[in-house]
């Protein structure tokens, strides 16, 4: 794979110079975000709704910065990373820092509009500030823009949404052609976790891309095909292929999006957290429950009992003790390691609860 090469020359930039990015990742899972033609970036129109974007949605914390900044002063810990604007001489596009600048251009807007009343040392201060512009041309300016992002707000202390991550994932593997081991190098998490992130989001666009259900495909529903692409006999079920990273059956694909999708705002989906996605492990080996859950006037929690009752039928049926033992191994075969971090209290005390049932039973066998 080619080897790129990028670099960074330190600079003062006028704020006024620093366009913020229309099409930045925060803004994917923004319900009014949509995406700017870049060689319009820099109309103040586009500028504007930017910065309007930043400054009313609280979950980018536009109002905290700024209170800080006005309390402590701009403290350039990190530089501004910026590249050079085509469409417009002397002005950059920036890459990393997005709220900060957004912050800077707020207080200086509303100092401008009277609604607070800057010491003139701070107009100066807020109004050049010290940036690093990307030296890089093409598709290396492309990649270094990219590990720049990743080690920011995947490995670094500001994290991006788990939607954000994965789709900046899936463009370093399908628009670079990186394998899993760099991209994990680059953004410093496992090989196996950006694996899961790439089926994850793979999966998600299959649904985007099915005509009956690309209109109710949300970025909301990534956590949930995490959660599917995961559990070996839950993709299995539903027709998942990690070869192909398609979904091989389209009538189970889209049991699944109808599980996890809503049919109006007062009938909610029946999939609506991943560990109600880990709970369909137990409904999927077993047709009657499955046919439970399918059945729009039944709840989850119905599908699981039937299960349930099911597994108990064939214990008190008197199943061999040995063929009860080999199928709970090949069931703890294939489990994530990795999802044993996220279970809940209720399901940490089933697994002790059945630990100390073996215990009990090999004291049988082996009585001392």
């Amino acid at each position: 794979m080619e080897k790129f090469k990028f670099a960074a020359k330190e600079k003062d930039i006028e704020v006024n110079s620093l366009l913020l990015d229309p099409n930045n990742y925060r803004f994917l899972d923004n319900p009014n975000y949509k995406k700017k033609i870049r060689s319009k970036f820099h109309l103040p129109d586009v500028q504007n709704a930017t910065l309007r974007l930043l400054e009313q949605d609280k979950r980018y914390q536009l109002s905290e910065l700024k209170k800080s900044i006005l309390s402590n002063g701009y403290v350039p810990m990190e530089r501004i990373i910026v590249v050079p604007y085509e469409q417009k001489r002397d002005c950059f596009l920036v890459i990393e820092g997005n709220r900060r600048v957004a912050a800077l251009k707020s207080l200086l807007q509303e100092n401008k509009e009277g609604v607070t009343d800057l010491p003139s040392e701070q107009v100066i201060s807020f109004s050049k500030i010290p940036c690093a512009i990307l030296q890089a041309e093409g598709k290396e300016l492309e990649h270094a823009q990219r590990v720049i992002m990743g080690i920011r707000h995947i490995a670094g202390p500001r994290e991006w949404g788990a939607y954000q991550q994965a789709e900046l994932i899936i463009e370093f593997h399908d628009l670079e052609d990186q394998d899993f081991q760099s991209i994990a190098n680059h953004l410093g998490i496992t090989t196996m976790e950006v694996g899961r992130r790439y089926r994850a989001m793979r999966a998600l666009k299959e649904m985007e891309n099915d005509e009956l259900y690309a209109d109710r495909a949300t970025f909301d529903h990534y956590r949930l095909f995490h959660e599917l692409v995961s559990l070996p006999d839950v993709r299995a079920h539903f027709g998942w292929d990690d070869e192909s990273l398609k979904f091989r059956d389209k009538q189970r694909a889209r049991e699944f999006y109808e599980l996890v999708s809503p049919h109006s705002d007062e009938q909610p989906p029946k999939v609506r957290t991943y560990s109600d996605v880990r709970k369909l492990k137990l409904i999927v080996s077993h047709p009657k429950a499955v046919a439970v859950l399918l059945d729009p006037e039944k709840s989850l929690t119905e599908a699981i009992e039937v299960a349930e009752s099911l597994v108990r039928e064939k214990i008190s049926e008197g199943q061999d003790i040995g063929e009860v033992v080999s199928e709970i191994s090949r069931a703890l075969s294939k489990l994530d390691v990795l999802a044993v971090k996220t279970l809940a209290t209720a399901e940490i005390k089933a697994i002790d609860d059945i630990i100390a049932r073996l215990e009990q039973l090999k004291k049988f066998a082996n009585p001392s």
